[in-house]
């Protein structure tokens, strides 16, 4: 990492300067130290005193001809060490002083909510999903936690503090913009999709793509891998104005679709039926009856229903 670079950036980051880009690698970088705070004891920063004091001190009491380039490295390392527990201070400080307050808010199979935060953006709720919201935003960045499920965001725009949605090994990062994120357990991606204005995504300390709108990030939970494409805005959000559209679904996406909106348990019958993909508008006003005519017409398939189960085969 080229240290002034980053002095640089945490600088214009502190004083509220720094671009969308910076603020998502920042926050990110000194995120990745969340699950490892805890109180430090005076021996223990003492420890660490110790422990840099003594990378540097061998390059000042042992010159050789590569005196200047392994000072710079040490030098750079005690700034970066620094850096690192300035960071950790400011962080324990920040939570010390800024204990949030969380709401949990489910929804149900066929249900969907909207919810107004504190800060006036709008969130709307899919069905089977959960969602975290504080009952008052604190500190610089304004947080907001999906558990599971699918949610449309209408934020307000401010500068000084930015919105973020944590959801599984992401963090969606925006300052004011309109986006769609689904996080179904069930499936094995992670989808953001940009209605409005630029949105960041970031896994770890790597952010892994600015989008614009029309632009869908695809992040796959299990191998890690992701990939961006060109969707239609309107689709991607069309399940909270009444009807969803699929485009190339795979079956397990179209069973969790068909749960939302029906309460149905949608099963294949064969391997076939789970190779297949879907190209379709669903309106949720419909029966479910009809609708299932439709799935079964696409590949020349059947069903048969046992209960709250659909078996397409």
């Amino acid at each position: 990492m080229d240290i002034d670079k980053f002095r640089q950036k945490l600088t214009r980051y502190l004083k509220g300067e720094a671009n969308e880009t910076e603020n998502a690698l920042i926050d990110a970088w000194y995120r990745s130290y969340k699950d490892k705070e805890q109180d430090l004891s005076e021996a223990e920063k003492q420890r660490i005193r110790n422990v840099i004091y003594a990378k540097v001190k061998p390059v000042i009491v042992k010159p050789s001809v590569f005196r200047l380039p392994v000072f710079r490295i040490a030098a750079s390392l005690l700034v970066f060490a620094g850096l690192s527990l300035m960071f950790y201070r400011l962080r324990t400080l920040r939570l010390a002083k800024e204990q949030v307050v969380y709401n949990t808010i489910r929804t149900s199979t066929k249900g969907l909510k909207q919810i107004n935060l504190p800060d006036s953006s709008v969130v709307w709720l899919n069905a089977a999903s959960t969602i975290q919201v504080p009952v008052e935003f604190k500190g610089h960045l304004r947080e907001i936690k999906l558990i599971e499920g699918e949610a449309f965001f209408d934020v307000k725009r401010n500068l000084q503090h930015p919105f973020v949605v944590h959801t599984g090994k992401l963090n969606v990062q925006v300052l004011g913009t309109s986006f769609n994120v689904r996080s179904y357990q069930k499936l094995s991606n992670i989808q953001v999709s940009v209605a409005t204005g630029k949105v960041g995504v970031v896994k770890g300390g790597k952010c892994l793509a600015m989008l614009l709108p029309g632009q869908q990030l695809s992040y796959a939970t299990i191998t890690g891998q992701y990939h961006e494409q060109a969707v239609n805005a309107n689709d991607a959000q069309s399940w909270k104005t009444g009807y969803t559209t699929l485009s190339q679904a795979n079956f397990q996406e179209l069973a969790v679709v068909i749960n939302n909106i029906f309460g149905l348990s949608l099963k294949a019958g064969n391997e076939h039926v789970n190779s297949y993909l879907f190209s379709m508008r669903i309106q949720h006003n419909l029966p479910a009856d009809q609708i299932l005519k439709v799935i079964s017409q696409i590949h020349n398939t059947h069903f048969r229903k046992e209960g709250k189960d659909v078996i397409l085969y």
